[in-house]
């Protein structure tokens, strides 16, 4: 017996609606906005406002000399003692402003150089240099920079005066005459591009001899900058902690003529450390993005 079997025909209903691959959002990196406006490098020009919090502030810097003057010509010479106080001494702020210059390269390094003054509330002042680096943590249109910065600061301060006129003094170690030469050095070119120098010698009678506190420091800190961008305005916030590192101190010496306003360095005495800049620091920068 054969049984026989019959195919049937049957039909499946395609859908031909077009499928959509499965996307994947990918994570955006975040730029700066000044970094897509400026792809290659970008730099900064900023002023810079900030104060340092000492946490072991020196003292007044007194001097007490003994000398011995001499008349030129007539007279007899008097041994006599100068007594000066300078106005130095560290309080427990001191603020700072100056120029910043910003150069910010592959997002990610940031080197600034910048420049100022300083003064202390208590009165010590003068200038400071300072260097750093910092790592640019991008979050879209603000940027975290931590980082290590370098300072020098220099600073004088006038203590007094002793009268030089007519007399030669002698302190311990060294004396003041009653002239003082200052030599200068300049450097000329001719008719053929030849350069050739010329000396001179000018002397002057030495009117009073200027006494000076110099103080002289070095300083790490390390700092957490953020930093923010409207167009090309750049504000930024510094929060850091200055580490003095180096300090010296010294009692300068300076041959002065009122009339010319000339001065000569006549000597130094080094003295002992005052005080410490360590402590924290905050300052405040505006700048525009060159």
């Amino acid at each position: 017996m054969f049984m026989i079997v019959g195919l049937q025909g049957f039909s499946q209903r395609m859908d031909t609606a077009t499928v959509k691959p499965t996307s994947i959002a990918l994570a955006r990196e975040l730029k700066s906005y000044v970094w897509d406006k400026f792809p290659n490098h970008y730099h900064i020009l900023a002023f810079n406002y900030g104060n340092i919090f000492p946490i072991s502030p020196g003292q007044a810097t007194q001097a007490y000399i003994n000398y011995t003057s001499v008349p030129v010509g007539t007279g007899s010479q008097k041994n006599e003692t100068f007594t000066g106080t300078a106005r130095n001494g560290f309080a427990n702020r001191m603020w700072s402003m100056g120029g910043d210059f910003e150069s910010i390269w592959k997002e990610k390094n940031d080197i600034v150089l910048g420049i100022g003054g300083f003064r202390n509330v208590g009165g010590d002042g003068g200038f400071y240099f300072h260097g750093g680096y910092r790592y640019v943590l991008n979050m879209g249109s603000i940027s975290l920079k931590p980082g290590l910065d370098y300072y020098a600061f220099r600073g004088s301060n006038h203590v007094g005066d002793i009268d030089n006129k007519q007399q030669v003094l002698y302190f311990d170690g060294f004396t003041s005459g009653s002239e003082f030469t200052i030599t200068r050095t300049h450097t000329y070119m001719d008719d053929n591009g030849n350069e050739y120098q010329e000396t001179t010698y000018h002397t002057y009678s030495t009117d009073r001899v200027e006494v000076k506190y110099r103080r002289k420091a070095k300083a790490l800190q390390p700092l957490l900058e953020a930093s923010g961008h409207w167009r090309r305005l750049s504000v930024s916030m510094e929060l850091g902690y200055m580490i003095q590192i180096h300090q010296k101190s010294t009692l300068v010496f300076d041959q002065v003529n009122d009339y010319f306003r000339e001065r000569e360095e006549l000597n130094t005495i080094r003295m002992r450390r005052n005080g410490v800049l360590t402590g924290p620091r905050v300052s405040v920068m505006i700048g525009f993005v060159l």
